[in-house]
Order: C-alpha cells, then structure tokens, then sequence
C-alpha cells in the first residue's frame, strides 16, 4: 500500500510553493510530503516550476497538474471558451454553474471547450516538465474534475496531448474513519459532508470512463476536514486509514493545503472572498506543521 501525502495549489507565489516543499524531507525540508499539483494558470507558475523541477526531476516528490478551471487567469481566449472564461480572460464558473451546464444542453458544448482549456494547461505543466509526458498526474481545483462534462473533457484533453496517465484523484472520499474516531468526527462540519455526498454521487456517473490502464482509485481523504486536515493526524483516524485501505488493497491520499499567502493581493482572484479566506487561513500553517509531525505507521 502506496500512502500519498500531498499539498494542492503550488505555485500561486514562489515563497508559497517554496513553504510546500518545505513540508517534504525529500525536498531539504522536514515532513512526509511526498506529492504535490501545480496550477498551470498561476501567473507565477513558471518561476515555481523552475524552483521544483530539479527536485521533480530527482524524483523527490511527485508533480501533478492541479487543472484549474475556477479562479483567476483562463489559458484560453473568452472567444474560444464562453461558457468557461469571461471576457476579462478570467474564469467565471463556479461548481454549481459548472454542475448545471454539465446536465443541460450545452453539455457538449461545455465538454469540447473545457477540453480545449485542458489541453493548454498539460501543454503548459509539461513545457515546465518535460520529463513527465509518460507519467501525468492530475487532480482538480475545487474537485472540478468530478463534474461529468469535465471528466470527459480532461480524458479527451489527456488523449489529445498523447499523454500516459499515471495517476488521476478520484475525491469520493468514504466517511468511515471519521465517523469511528470521536476526536476527528467533531471536526466535520455540515457543508463537507453535504460536498462529500455530491462527490461520490458524481464519482458515479464518472466511474464508467475511468481509464481501464490506471490502477483502482487511491482512497482519498482530505474533504471533509478541508481546511482543518491537522486534526487528520490524530492515531486513531490513521489506523482506521490504514487499516480500511489494505482490507481493499488501496493506496491511500491524504489532502493537505499547507502554504499560504501574505495577502489578498497575491491571490489568483482577489475579488474572490472565499477562495481569499482560505488562502490566508491560519490553518495553513497548522497543516503545514501536521504534514511534519504526522505518522505513516503502515
């Protein structure tokens, strides 16, 4: 059993990509951070990139693309993806609007441009790391990816670029641990569980295109402590992990959001309160040092 601890959102500024790595002893720093994605889009991804890549390039941590099709700076023109950018070249849909054009007639529509827009970010990972043409990973901002017209668009995007897949998120996280470890359960707040049901509702509808050469989904876990996952440390949750995931025979993914920034402006959209929120929450920093402290006692 493979256990995959990784940190999302690398690359928004060069000294919160920096602080990420930070969390990886493989990296020259202290922690069992072994994996991370990188926003494709960030206007500072090519200067982190060009900090991580001889890292990358060593095998220290595994580099993703964290797709983002949310929050700041699209990579297509508003022309060429309407329903995804808006014409000051920025994102505009959230998950729900994303979720409603998904089930309605512009489906195709949607599939075709989030397609486009997929291509462009791989192309753009993959320029940062050339060596990782045969062994893509990919997750999503937001869990983006889950929604049906998105899942296929990102497929056919993978398909596209010739691209080998190594390793795709699957966030249909199973509530078991939590709900058995006191200490973590009260912890878990409505509106994450209320995420946690919609996901593996649309894990669902997108099981039957997972590619059949990707292993079985890691079990994922990570949603419904977003933003608190230091409490995820606690001995008794990681046992039931543990345990739940070699009863099935799974690799595991523990989410974490380490590395933050100093202000609003060095978000990706800093009109954007609630995505501002979470990036200057002091639970990243708790995150951070959970990431050092945890134990993989597997």
């Amino acid at each position: 059993m493979d256990v995959i601890i990784h940190a999302d959102d690398f690359g928004i500024t060069l000294e919160q990509s920096k602080d990420i790595l930070a969390c990886s002893s493989a990296c020259g720093g202290a922690g069992a951070l072994n994996s991370t994605s990188a926003l494709a889009t960030s206007p500072a991804f090519a200067e982190c990139a060009a900090f991580a890549r001889p890292f990358v390039d060593a095998g220290c941590i595994h580099m993703g693309l964290h797709l983002n099709l949310v929050e700041g700076p699209a990579l297509s023109a508003a022309k060429d993806a309407p329903l995804l950018v808006g014409e000051d070249g920025r994102f505009r849909c959230g998950f729900a609007q994303m979720l409603l054009l998904s089930g309605g007639r512009e489906r195709d529509a949607l599939t075709r441009q989030v397609r486009q827009e997929a291509r462009a970010q791989i192309r753009a990972f993959l320029d940062a790391f050339p060596g990782l043409e045969g062994r893509l990973r990919v997750d999503s901002h937001q869990h983006f990816h889950l929604i049906p017209a998105v899942f296929a668009g990102l497929l056919a995007a993978v398909q596209d670029e010739g691209c080998a897949l190594e390793y795709l998120r699957i966030p249909a996280e199973p509530l078991g641990p939590y709900l058995r470890t006191s200490e973590v359960r009260k912890r878990v707040t409505p509106v994450n569980l209320v995420k946690n049901a919609l996901l593996n509702a649309l894990w669902k509808q997108c099981a039957p295109r997972y590619p059949e050469t990707l292993p079985t989904p890691a079990r994922f876990y990570g949603l419904a402590l977003s933003g608190r996952m230091q409490h995820a440390t606690d001995e008794a949750f990681l046992e039931r992990v543990f345990a739940d995931a070699e009863r099935d025979g799974r690799d595991v993914e523990l989410l974490f959001h380490p590395g933050g920034v100093p202000s609003t402006d060095a978000c990706l959209a800093p009109h954007l309160k609630g995505f501002c929120a979470f990036y200057l929450s002091p639970n990243r920093a708790a995150e951070a040092e959970a990431i050092r402290r945890i134990s993989l006692g597997v």
